[in-house]
């Protein structure tokens, strides 16, 4: 029981902390010109451990939460990220907060990290956050292979039951990018299509997307700022909107795994 509550104890801390964290480099992003890019990365980082941590408390308080509470290696996953949380809110603390200066409309604060710096401790949360996910992957498993063992497989609907589950937590284990998707919270105010315009052009990637026989791929090529990304997302768009989007990745420079391929495919899986 002590190891219970101290793994619930240190999930509560862990969100607090990663939610202070976001809300500190939200902060030096509003009042910092420069390494904004680093500020907004790890302001993501934060907000994803803090997604990660709400949701081994939701397992926790589940139907197989106290199982859960007894992984050692969980707990040991989650005390590490506190720490590593707590020595990153103690650096982003602002040394000194010059009133004089903020009252006359002066910047006070100055982000205080190199992008190197940025890149070791982004590396540190995200390996915390891999290790949480992974302890949770296996104590998950063992849940289904329990499960097998006492539904002995008896109908088809056990069988749906606990490969569904499974395959959920196959997919959980893929890593991805955040906000790629065309309706992602980056992406979803971004433009699309008026009315009336790119009419033809639309048209025929609708007959493509509609075709079974068509070719794999529509690459739409054009000069940088003639509108791709526009045409792209109201494609996307459309095509959710009757039901047949498989998935969607957006490409942005300079914004972390967007700004590369190497989680493109996982992504478009998951």
């Amino acid at each position: 029981m002590a190891e219970a509550f101290g793994l619930a104890a240190s999930v509560i801390t862990v969100i607090d902390l990663s939610a202070k964290v976001a809300s500190q480099c939200s902060e030096y992003y509003t009042n910092v010109k420069n390494a904004r890019e680093d500020i907004e990365r790890l302001r993501r980082e934060a907000q994803g451990l803090k997604a990660t941590l709400e949701r081994v408390q939701s397992l926790c308080d589940g139907p197989n939460g106290m199982q859960l509470q007894e992984s050692q290696r969980l707990l040991e996953g989650v005390k590490d990220c506190k720490k590593q949380l707590a020595q990153l809110e103690t650096k982003l603390e602002p040394r000194t907060r010059n009133k004089w200066m903020s009252r006359y409309g002066m910047r006070a604060l100055r982000w205080p990290l190199k992008s190197k710096e940025v890149d070791g401790i982004m590396k540190k949360l995200a390996d915390c956050k891999g290790n949480i996910s992974f302890s949770l992957q296996v104590n998950q498993e063992y849940v289904i292979l329990f499960i097998f063992h006492i539904a002995e497989l008896d109908n088809v609907a056990n069988r749906v039951q606990i490969l569904t589950i499974h395959h959920k937590i196959v997919l959980d284990r893929l890593q991805s990018a955040d906000n790629a998707a065309f309706d992602s919270h980056d992406e979803e105010h971004n433009a699309r299509c008026y009315q009336g315009t790119r009419v033809e052009l639309l048209r025929q990637i609708d007959i493509w997307a509609s075709d079974r026989g068509s070719e794999c791929i529509f690459w739409l090529n054009g000069m940088a700022g003639t509108g791709k990304s526009t045409i792209s997302r109201t494609v996307a768009q459309n095509l959710a909107d009757v039901g047949d989007l498989g998935a969607s990745f957006f490409f942005k420079r300079g914004e972390g795994d967007r700004g590369h391929a190497g989680l493109f495919i996982s992504t478009i899986a998951t």
